[in-house]
């Protein structure tokens, strides 16, 4: 029986090898996705600005806000890196983002959501999601499963999400036991 990726344990959704040939990646990505969706429609709107996790990057903790900022934020990264490899260029390297350090890189990204509601955020992510998924469906699958573009397709799309997957639910579980 396949594993429901919407509904399985998220460690059992993050043990999976998703780059595994078997796989289908479109799949994966709109359960994983669908997710994603349901878990943010369950963050009552008050909600959307409370700290959730404190910064590793040394800036204010995190809100579910924040989070789904960052989810945009790397959407829109991943967009950027998919053209610019579709122009001829090569994929990015992490030294490209602040050096490398991305804790630093992600406080940076902060800045441009900072202010804006959860309805303007989400709304975001889910135009830069749709787009990124419209420009990975123009790469062949050996080249998303490759080594250096899987961060940049899988990471946007799927890996982040499944990060940050565990924090939103604690989110929408808090608002519902309080």
């Amino acid at each position: 029986m396949t594993m429901d990726l919407r509904t399985a344990p998220l460690a059992d959704v993050r043990a999976l090898d998703l780059r595994a040939a078997d796989r289908d990646p479109w799949d994966d990505e709109a359960a994983i996705w669908a997710r994603l969706e349901a878990v943010l429609d369950r963050i009552p709107a008050a909600d959307w600005d409370r700290p959730v996790t404190p910064s590793d990057g040394g800036g204010l903790p995190w809100s579910a806000l924040d989070h789904v900022g960052h989810l945009a934020a790397w959407a829109d990264e991943g967009i950027a890196a998919i053209a610019r490899v579709l122009d001829g260029a090569a994929w990015p390297a992490d030294d490209d983002f602040a050096g490398g350090d991305l804790d630093a890189f992600n406080e940076i990204q902060r800045a441009p959501w900072a202010g804006e509601g959860a309805v303007e955020v989400r709304t975001h992510l889910e135009e830069s999601h749709a787009r990124l998924v419209a420009l990975a469906r123009d790469l062949p699958l050996d080249v998303i499963r490759g080594d250096e573009a899987w961060g940049w397709v899988f990471g946007p799309l799927d890996e982040h999400a499944l990060e940050h997957l565990e924090v939103l639910g604690q989110a929408a579980a808090r608002a519902v036991s309080e």
